[in-house]
């Protein structure tokens, strides 16, 4: 099949195929794909093919072109952003870096486009998606719990919970909570998903 007079020709749709400004298409043409189905924006100015699985390395492998190479292997993506790589959340506008603690990233803290947040990460915390390395579903579900405080976050949190394939609880996410040094927000976490839990046993069988 041959595209219309004036199309470029679209991409193939490898599970990874990311394609921004330039790399080869102009803005217009990627924009001129989008509305003609062949490829769908993901964040920032990532587009993927239309028919290319939306994946958590797809996305991952998307948000990787929003912010500088640099900070791939030195930050650890988190929160809304994490969320959002697990299909659970809006596409972020800035993405959420986290620094894990003792490491000091002032670098980072003055890169453009993005959100970067000094914390304390476990071993068990942080997996490998495409090129980024993210914070674990079930950190996730704890981080949001801690310091979403927007009703998206709440959303985005339960979106986590019921997400089929991650493994996540309320009582599971309690518990890991409970296993986080001590810190400001972590009783805040802890009613948030008591809240969750009662919500689960009212909810009908």
């Amino acid at each position: 099949m041959h595209s219309p007079p004036g199309r470029p020709n679209p991409p193939s749709a490898s599970p990874t195929t990311i394609l921004t400004p330039g790399r080869p298409f102009s803005p217009a043409e990627l924009q001129a794909m989008t509305n003609d189905g062949v490829l769908r924006l993901l964040v920032g100015d990532a587009y993927a093919p239309a028919a290319a699985p939306l994946t958590p390395e797809l996305r991952a492998t998307a948000l990787a072109t929003v912010y500088e190479p640099r900070l791939r292997t030195r930050t650890v993506v988190g929160r809304q952003s994490a969320a959002w790589i697990y299909g659970c959340a809006p596409a972020p506008p800035l993405p959420v870096l986290l620094v894990p603690a003792p490491r000091r990233l002032s670098a980072a803290r003055k890169a453009r486009g993005v959100l970067v947040h000094e914390v304390w990460l476990g071993e068990f915390d942080i997996i490998e998606l495409g090129p980024l390395l993210v914070t674990s579903p079930l950190r996730t579900a704890v981080d949001l719990s801690m310091h979403g405080e927007s009703p998206i976050a709440s959303v985005t949190l339960r979106r986590l919970l019921s997400r089929p394939g991650l493994g996540l609880t309320p009582s599971l996410v309690s518990r890991a909570l409970d296993a986080l040094p001590r810190q400001p927000r972590k009783q805040r976490g802890r009613e948030v998903i008591a809240t969750l839990l009662r919500e689960t046993q009212r909810a009908p069988a």
